[in-house]
């Protein structure tokens, strides 16, 4: 028989990491890779089989694939993401130059807040 879990109880306002005197009830928490996260990915320095030797930035503009079907892209088949480029970009073959792309999650790293 299905059983009901206890519900866990909310955390603290004060930690979610607004402003308590501030009116702006959404809540915040840690930033997650998804559509419309600012991303970097990896340069060759960090990884030297990366897809971008560059370091693009760009902009997560939808997922790539599903995680219960395999999805080929560059840097193999895992989760994915299609990053919208700052600046167009050559790949490590040489191809492009691309405005978009999809990437593998691996390759990708948060931007840092500024």
């Amino acid at each position: 028989m299905f059983t009901k879990r206890p519900r866990r109880p909310e955390p603290d306002p004060d930690s979610w990491g607004g402003d308590p005197s501030s009116d702006d009830d959404r809540r915040s928490g840690p930033a997650r890779m998804g559509v419309g996260a600012q991303v970097y990915v990896l340069d060759s320095d960090d990884d030297p089989a990366t897809p971008f030797p560059y370091g693009p930035t760009g902009i997560v503009v939808r997922a790539g694939g599903s995680a219960w079907q395999g999805v080929s892209a560059i840097g193999g088949s895992a989760r994915t993401w299609w990053v919208e480029f700052d600046s167009p970009q050559i790949d490590r073959d040489g191809d492009g130059p691309v405005t978009q792309a999809q990437v593998a999650e691996r390759w990708l790293r948060l931007a840092p807040l500024a």
